[in-house]
């Protein structure tokens, strides 16, 4: 069975990136751009890590 996977949103503005994930992923420490027209704010990609 495959996973499903889900797109990835800004944080800021809500665009949702072309970027997909897994369900099961795990990412830290990924620095994107936004490509919203407006926005083009960089933030870091989470998921599934632990936060020390």
């Amino acid at each position: 069975m495959k996973n499903k996977k889900e797109k990835i949103k800004c944080p800021f503005c809500g665009y949702e990136m072309p970027i997909e994930r897994d369900k099961n992923a795990v990412c830290s420490g990924l620095y994107v751009r936004c490509k919203a027209r407006n926005c083009k704010k960089i933030f870091e990609i989470r998921i599934n890590s632990e936060i020390k």
